[in-house]
């Protein structure tokens, strides 16, 4: 694991230059959801999570609240559970308190603030549980086969839990991919749990991702501090203003920071112009019907088995296993 995290190390600021050079030159601008989580981001989202307009944390603590000893019947002891995304760690601690025997949990965050924070917050509650962290991205499709091979996860039953929403950040081709890595990681007959955000009502949606507090649009204003200080560009942020727009046709929500005025950036030697009005593409969210992501799934060779969702419909946590 220490070589692996190493490699991430060394090559992530290489990676990011080119995702964002690269993103700033299509005709729609845009950059990768998945740089968001520096540090300060991380922590951002996390008071996300907490605002009154933000329904998908408090729904998914909820339905785990209510139907995790269920999903734990679903499971067989001695499992490692591995959380790509793991963020805080708050959710897995419900999942923890009803498996039995787990054999070890695997955090694997790409910012090691949550990593640390995750560890500080489980250790405690359960001392004996055997926690090895990993400090990498579980997009990096190559990585993961690495991951998977020197951990030798494939020959061994594992439970790979993904929460929140966050699948729908990707496109369908690339939330494919993830779910084949996660396909990979779970091993030989094993399980993937996965949170989903459904479709509902399109002002729900809307303020969910542009809260009265602006912390949403601080988080998404972050990403172009983080350009500026770690590949040293100079946006100004000020000059940006955060959106959420639904897509319709695509069934999701789109994150823009729109230029307030016409306006340059400079990045790497390249210039970057922006028009009054014209935007980056920041991150999609996709909402699903149960049949649009059971079709998804079967994508990527898994099967859905079980589903578990809140009265009110507005989100799910759903089992998957290996066709």
């Amino acid at each position: 694991m220490s070589q692996i995290t190493q490699l991430m190390t060394n090559k992530v600021d290489t990676q990011f230059l080119n995702d964002v050079v690269t993103g700033l030159s299509q005709q729609q601008k845009n950059l990768p959801c998945k740089y968001f989580y520096d540090d300060v981001g991380a922590a951002l989202f996390e008071q996300i999570t907490e605002l009154d307009e933000y329904y998908v944390t408090r729904t998914e603590l909820s339905i785990l609240s209510q139907y995790s000893q269920a999903i734990a019947q679903l499971l067989p002891d001695n499992l490692s559970i591995i959380e790509p995304g793991c963020g805080s760690g708050k959710k897995i601690a419900y999942l923890l308190a009803h498996l039995v025997n787990v054999k070890s949990f695997v955090p694997f965050e790409i910012s090691s603030e949550m990593l640390n924070y995750s560890l500080a917050h489980l250790s405690p509650l359960f001392p004996e549980l055997a926690i090895a962290p990993l400090l990498g991205d579980f997009t990096h499709s190559q990585m993961v086969k690495q991951l998977s091979r020197e951990a030798q996860l494939e020959t061994q039953t594992n439970l790979v839990y993904f929460p929140g929403s966050t699948l729908g950040n990707f496109s369908p081709v690339k939330a494919i991919e993830i779910m084949k890595n996660f396909h990979r990681l779970c091993g030989i007959n094993g399980y993937v749990l996965i949170g989903i955000d459904l479709v509902k009502d399109r002002q729900v949606l809307l303020d969910a991702y542009d809260d009265k507090k602006r912390v949403t649009a601080a988080f998404n204003k972050n990403l172009l501090l983080r350009i500026n200080n770690e590949l040293g560009a100079d946006f100004n942020p000020e000059q940006f203003t955060h959106q959420s727009r639904f897509n319709e046709k695509l069934s999701r929500i789109e994150m823009h920071l729109s230029s307030d005025c016409e306006q340059t950036v400079k990045l790497n030697g390249q210039l970057f112009h922006f028009v009054e009005g014209e935007s980056i593409h920041t991150e999609n969210s996709h909402k699903y019907t149960l049949a649009t992501f059971s079709q998804l799934s079967a994508q990527a060779n898994l099967r859905l088995e079980h589903t578990w969702q809140d009265q009110r419909g507005y989100f799910a946590l759903c089992l998957l296993r290996p066709l």
